[in-house]
C-alpha cells in the first residue's frame, strides 16, 4: 500500500481521467488484482473509490488556491471524465456541494 500512496503522491495518475487499476499496477510492476485488493483490504474501499479521494483533495485545493477558476476548469484539472461524476465524487467524499467548499 505504501507503494501505491507513494505513485499517487509523486506521480499524481489521478489527474488522468482515463485512469484504470491496470495503470497502476503496470506502474508498480504488479497485477491489477493485487493492486485492487490491497486497496480494498487496506482501505475498504474500491479503486474508484481511493481515485476519487486523491481527485477531491485536488479539486478543494484548487478550489482554495484559485477561487476564480470556473468549476468545469476545476474538475477536469482534477482528472474527472464528467461534471456529474465530480459533483457526485465531492458529496461523497465531503457531504458538501463544491460551490460550498470553497
Amino acid at each position: 500500500m505504501q507503494r501505491i500512496y507513494r505513485l499517487m503522491e509523486e506521480q499524481q495518475p489521478y489527474l488522468n481521467s482515463e485512469l484504470k487499476v491496470q495503470d497502476v499496477a503496470d506502474a508498480l510492476g504488479s497485477n491489477r488484482t493485487y493492486v485492487s485488493n490491497c486497496i480494498k483490504n487496506i482501505r475498504g474501499c474500491s479503486f474508484s473509490q481511493f481515485v476519487n479521494g486523491y481527485r477531491i483533495e485536488y479539486a478543494k485545493q484548487l478550489l482554495r488556491q484559485h477561487p476564480d477558476m470556473k468549476l468545469s476548469e476545476i474538475w477536469t484539472a482534477s482528472g474527472f471524465s464528467s461534471e456529474s461524476s465530480f459533483f457526485r465524487a465531492f458529496k461523497a467524499v465531503t457531504g458538501t456541494t463544491p460551490k460550498a467548499a470553497s
